[in-house]
């Protein structure tokens, strides 16, 4: 298994702290996000990184390549489409995937509890179907207008069908954390969404969920946070308590 990392946007939002250089090496009590992310995918015992890169892709690049005392294989692939919607960086990930191989998916400015991205690669699905990390605790979302919310139907203790992705949903049950696994089938949905003018993660995730082949799991106690506006810097409790 490996993990694919998006790291392809200029996070416009933040561009007064991260100062032109990727979101990503944003410093956090003294350590950078995609390190502490990088960590976490350590201890979940997988080796092997895809970083999708876009803007400052070459400073991003040199500063995982200085990283050699994490013992981990790390490749990086430029999309040079990267000012459009995240489906487009996922999609660059399909040549580096074994068919028969799964992957975890995560975003560049996800911090979140090292259990979670445990539970997500110990929790099985089928070669045709998707998993994402969801979050139930809606009255503890730091900036709740813009997560995406998810409508979903309880299969198990932890486990949910999920109905559909927006985050305009008037109607929700939880919040997608931006931890998935996929099998490499995913990239055929991602190809018939970009096909029909529907680019983004959540577009072909929804065309999954159609299916009824997107599954949620609860992450119960544990807890991340979407680093994208000023704001969620300041959210000092969370943030001591992901960081490693």
């Amino acid at each position: 298994m490996k993990a694919v990392i998006i790291a392809a946007g200029c996070g416009s939002r933040l561009k007064d702290y991260h100062q032109g250089i990727p979101k990503s090496l944003l410093s956090i009590n003294g350590k950078t996000i995609i390190n502490d992310i990088l960590d976490k995918i350590r201890l979940s015992g997988i080796t092997e990184i895809i970083v999708i890169t876009g803007f400052q892709n070459k400073v991003l690049e040199k500063h995982l390549s200085n990283l050699k005392s994490l013992e981990l294989i790390i490749k990086y692939i430029h999309n040079p489409r990267w000012k459009e919607s995240n489906g487009i960086s996922v999609l660059c990930a399909e040549d580096h995937i074994s068919k028969n191989e799964e992957f975890v998916l995560l975003m560049s400015d996800h911090l979140f509890s090292a259990d979670i991205l445990h539970q997500i690669v110990k929790t099985r699905i089928q070669k045709d179907e998707g998993l994402l990390a969801l979050d139930f605790k809606i009255d503890k979302i730091p900036d709740l207008d813009d997560g995406m919310k998810i409508q979903c139907t309880k299969q198990s203790n932890s486990l949910y069908k999920i109905d559909r992705f927006g985050k305009q949903l008037a109607e929700f049950d939880a919040i997608d954390t931006g931890i998935f696994k996929f099998n490499h089938s995913f990239f055929e949905i991602l190809d018939r969404s970009i096909e029909h003018g529907k680019s983004s993660l959540s577009d072909s995730c929804n065309l999954l969920s159609a299916d009824g082949k997107m599954l949620g799991l609860d992450i119960k106690n544990d807890l991340w946070l979407d680093i994208d506006t000023p704001e969620m810097l300041d959210q000092h409790e969370i943030l001591t308590k992901l960081l490693l």
